[in-house]
């Protein structure tokens, strides 16, 4: 299935908040078109009138013709506006996805972020981030190739996209950087999730063509909101904890020193 094939069919598909959002897009421009579509009938009554034509005898007289006019236009730019809309939606996500891994970019990553702080802020619930990494990546591109490293990113995306609940936002934010928002999620609970996400990137092999499968682990970081803080505080704050991860041996996870139980 190409990009914009995949894209079509999870536009379409249940339960994912944003694109609801984004299938009404759709189908009001759909609605706009048969609106439009409805002008040519209208327009068509107005010249037979101001012709001379009785509309009440020559309706039924030319029922096809005017049922046309009325069903048909209005259908043709239906399709059209339909159209139009998905790729107007088409183009606004792919604006905000990695092209590579097509998870979401950093730019609306921080976006979010910002909205989730201010939900968190306003009723009281907590939020979490994870940041994490791949150890040691720059080998997998220095002894396999650039190819094969696109490849690891991207199987390593997909296995912890499965791993996630649908109001978890997962987002590529670096070469081989990683960050996921979890909502409603303190740190402890969220430090379940991330060791899930550990132990599923130790586990995984990665045929990366060579003939040798390798293997990579994973390094996270984990901040929770706190009172006063900001995005930058919070991105700040797993950042470290990731790296300390790091320090300490990596394939491990790490909650910020700073965040309270």
């Amino acid at each position: 299935m190409t990009w914009r094939g995949a894209f079509i069919s999870s536009l379409f598909a249940v339960d994912k908040t944003d694109y609801q959002i984004l299938r009404r897009r759709v189908l009001w421009r759909a609605l706009q078109g048969a609106f439009l579509g409805s002008g040519a009938p209208i327009g068509w009554a107005v010249i037979q009138t101001l012709r001379g034509v009785d509309l009440a005898a020559d309706i039924p007289a030319h029922p096809i013709l005017y049922l046309y006019m009325l069903v048909g236009t209005a259908a043709v730019f239906a399709c059209f506006g339909l159209y139009v809309g998905l790729q107007e939606s088409y183009l606004q996500d792919r604006s905000r996805r990695d092209p590579l891994t097509k998870l979401f970019n950093i730019r609306h990553f921080r976006e979010q972020l910002d909205g989730y702080i201010a939900q968190s802020k306003r009723d009281q619930t907590p939020v979490s981030l994870i940041f994490f990494d791949l150890d040691h990546f720059k080998k997998v591109n220095d002894n396999y190739g650039h190819a094969a490293g696109d490849q690891v990113l991207i199987e390593i995306s997909t296995a912890v996209s499965q791993i996630l609940r649908k109001n978890e936002l997962f987002a590529r934010v670096g070469g081989e950087e990683f960050a996921i928002i979890a909502p409603h999620g303190n740190a402890q609970e969220t430090y379940k999730l991330a060791e899930r996400i550990r132990v599923t990137g130790e586990q995984l092999v990665y045929d990366v063509g060579t003939g040798s499968p390798i293997h990579v682990t994973l390094s996270l970081g984990i901040s929770q909101y706190q009172d006063g803080d900001t995005a930058s505080g919070l991105l700040g704050r797993a950042d470290a904890a990731m790296y300390e991860a790091k320090r300490q041996g990596r394939n491990r996870t790490l909650i910020s020193e700073n965040t309270q139980a």
